[in-house]
């Protein structure tokens, strides 16, 4: 068989066909990871629940999660706290959180547990 000149120069310049690999920095995620627990204080657990696709400037992406506090009978969501972290305990009534924006902490808050309310925290 006899392939013509310009279509064997193009096929050629065009990688022979292959597409190109992906690159792993800018993978969306296409699964959202199933709500993980990740602390419990006094009779509260925290959970990391549902979130959104972040960007960062360079174009690595990686995957902002809400928070949720839960007892036995209830569960409430933090609003508007997205996280690329772990929260950490502050006492038995407050953990603190980073707020992720675009794959990068933000800004501290600290998370009432009995209310799921954010307050920020100056000066950091």
């Amino acid at each position: 068989m006899r392939v013509p000149g310009l279509v064997l120069l193009a096929w050629i310049a065009g990688g022979c066909g292959a597409p190109a690999p992906p690159d792993p920095k800018r993978a969306i995620v296409s699964v959202t990871p199933p709500d993980t627990m990740v602390l419990r204080v006094g009779g509260y657990q925290v959970w990391l629940a549902e979130g959104r696709n972040g960007t960062d400037s360079a174009g690595t992406v990686c995957y902002e999660r809400s928070v949720e506090i839960r007892t036995d009978s209830t569960r409430t969501k933090v609003p508007l706290l997205y996280l690329t972290e772990v929260p950490s305990v502050l006492d038995q009534d407050h953990i603190r959180a980073g707020l992720s924006l675009h794959c990068h902490r933000f800004a501290e808050y600290r998370i009432e547990l009995a209310t799921g309310r954010p307050f920020k925290i100056v000066g950091r």
